[in-house]
Parts: C-alpha cells; structure tokens; sequence
C-alpha cells in the first residue's frame, strides 16, 4: 500500500508525485552512469594488469636468453617498441609468443 494510501493521511497532489517521480528517474539515471562508468574502469584496470603480467613474462623470458637484468630487459622491449612503432605490450606478446628472442634493435 503506498504511504499516501495508508488511513489517516491525505492523497498526495499530482503535481508532488510527478516531481517526485522526476526526482526518483534522475536518481536512477545517476546511478545508470555511475555503473558505466565503473564498468569502464574496470575494464581498463582489467587491461593494464593483463598487459604488466605480459610485460613482466617477456621481461623474465628476455633476461633468460639474453643474461640481462630487469631494466636491461624493459630497456630491450623499449626500444623493439620505438624501432617498429608499436606499443610495449605488443612487442611483448610476440616476445611471449614466440619463445624466441626477437631481434635487437
């Protein structure tokens, strides 16, 4: 039974509900592109963590063949990056991908 229904109290007006319902569609609305919003970022997040664990196995992978240290290995996958104008995370998916040691630049 709505509050307005219930004995003892009067009928809201039309005008109070509309504004009422405008107000609750608003907050609705709100909440609609607060989600989006988080599911965005979520996603972003999800894909930035996927791209660090890949860099990281194509570090690891390049120290092994090339008896490097960690910044030794980001530099190589730094400058792979540059020289063919691609982003660190593809160079290093080729690198996890291939298991061989790509070209230095």
């Amino acid at each position: 039974m709505p509050l307005d229904e219930r004995p003892g109290t009067l009928p809201a007006a039309p005008a109070d509900r509309a504004t009422a319902l405008l107000e609750a569609l608003r907050t609705v609305f709100a909440l609609i592109d607060d989600l989006e919003a988080l599911r965005t970022e979520n996603r972003q997040l999800k894909e930035a963590l996927e791209g660090r664990a890949l860099i990281e196995r194509a570090k690891g992978m390049l120290m092994a063949l090339h008896g490097c240290d960690e910044a030794a290995a980001f530099q190589l996958l730094v400058a792979l990056s540059r020289k063919q104008g691609r982003k660190v995370r593809a160079v290093a998916a080729d690198v996890t991908a291939s298991g061989a040691a790509l070209p230095l630049p």
